[in-house]
């Protein structure tokens, strides 16, 4: 009996990473470093994009943006979820997008401090 264990033991492993194989990662946030987003919008035009910086705003009219210490920035929508982390380094995930006359911006799904 105790020779037929590791064969169990293996046919669990293989099925565990059989259905690791189908996983759609697809809707997986692509990292886009904040240079990126700013060189290149039209690439991540609709994307969800992780990406970090410090948070910073103005006041009128109220508007919240993330920066790298290059000054690359992007908007972040909506207010309510930013605003509790002013000058505070984060990562956020969102929908990202881009109008030439407009800038960018993202649309946030998650927002977390960094250490």
């Amino acid at each position: 009996m105790s020779a037929r264990k590791p064969v169990w033991g293996r046919a669990a492993l293989l099925a565990a990473l059989i259905g690791l194989a189908g996983c759609d990662y697809s809707d997986a946030p692509q990292a886009a470093p904040l240079r990126m987003l700013a060189e290149q919008p039209a690439d991540y035009q609709g994307e969800l994009v992780t990406t970090a910086g410090t948070v910073r705003h103005f006041q009128d009219p109220l508007h919240y943006w993330i920066e790298d210490d290059d000054l690359n920035r992007v908007a972040l929508k909506p207010v309510e979820k930013v605003e509790a982390h002013l000058g505070k380094r984060v990562r956020v995930t969102g929908v990202f997008h881009y109008q030439e006359n407009a800038g960018r911006e993202i649309e946030l799904e998650s927002i977390r401090e960094e250490p």
